[in-house]
């Protein structure tokens, strides 16, 4: 792991050193991304960012396929079991 020190310019501004630029392969073309958790600033390349979301994603899916599939299945549960009660009531 590389550390630098690092400060804002006047402008806002930080530069990542060459050393750090070139452990991660970053080049002046390289797409960031940045964010932040907390107290911390994050940069990434943006191909990471999107592969770790869609990886997120896949994860939550369920046994049915999808979160949205059972949620929707949930709801038209729920709705038939308000039908027949409201039917029962006339």
């Amino acid at each position: 792991m590389t550390s630098a020190s690092v400060k804002l310019t006047p402008q806002g501004r930080v530069s990542i050193v060459s050393q750090l630029r070139h452990e991660l392969g970053w080049g002046p073309e390289t797409d960031l991304v940045e964010y932040s958790e907390g107290s911390r600033v994050i940069i990434e390349p943006r191909a990471d960012m999107v592969r770790r979301i869609q990886d997120m994603a896949l994860g939550a899916r369920t046994e049915s396929g999808s979160v949205v599939d059972d949620l929707l299945a949930t709801r038209r549960s729920e709705a038939a079991i308000e039908f027949h009660e409201i039917e029962g009531e006339h």
